[in-house]
């Protein structure tokens, strides 16, 4: 851990008395590759906004009490697994978070912000593509689930990590070159048919 104050990182430095530069776990690096890469889609980034308001939104005690779906899990940016469990509470409990936005925007006890918070958050998930960008992101993130497991585990250590870490670089070159190949072999196959229906 690299916190400034009590983590790995400071005690090792206050231990030997020199400066021990920060190097991410390779845990922590797949996470911000796929965090990386997916804040470059505005709408992706959106939806994790929209999960954040409404994390916040049934956290608030007096919507708390009328929400029947399972608890929405707080987003934190280190975290891959709680993007992953987020997506999943969201898409099980939909119909819930539905009910419970309807019912606080239309219901007089509730104070006007919250009753306006409700309906604008209601607005946003009620879209279609709330839903699809949801779904697409959750099948994303349970690809890499075991990807991430593997690299928490506490028998990971790094010749292991840095072992496949590897292998799966070589796979993906061999997989790029089989369909490199398979690409060249269809064409070819396909101009020889079209040489032949010329004939």
């Amino acid at each position: 851990m690299s916190g400034r104050h009590g983590g790995v990182q400071r005690l090792l430095q206050d231990e030997l008395g020199r400066e021990i530069p920060y190097v991410h776990c390779f845990n922590h690096q797949l996470h911000l590759v796929v965090v990386h890469a997916m804040s470059g889609e505005r709408a992706i980034e959106d939806l994790f906004n929209i999960c954040k308001v409404l994390y916040k939104f049934t956290r608030k005690p007096t919507v708390a009490a009328h929400y029947q779906g399972n608890t929405l899990k707080r987003l934190l940016e280190q975290r891959l697994t709680g993007h992953l469990a987020t997506v999943q509470i969201i898409l099980k409990s939909f119909q819930d978070i539905v009910k419970l936005l309807r019912h606080v925007e239309n219901s007089a006890s509730f104070p006007a912000d919250l009753r306006m918070e409700a309906a604008g958050l209601l607005s946003r998930i009620l879209k279609p593509s709330f839903k699809f960008h949801t779904q697409i992101i959750c099948k994303i993130l349970s690809l890499l689930e075991p990807a991430n497991r593997m690299m928490q585990s506490e028998e990971m250590d790094l010749q292991t990590a840095v072992q496949r870490v590897n292998t799966v670089k070589v796979t993906q070159e061999l997989k790029n070159t089989h369909t490199d190949q398979m690409t060249r072999l269809h064409f070819k196959h396909q101009t020889e048919c079209d040489l032949l229906e010329d004939m």
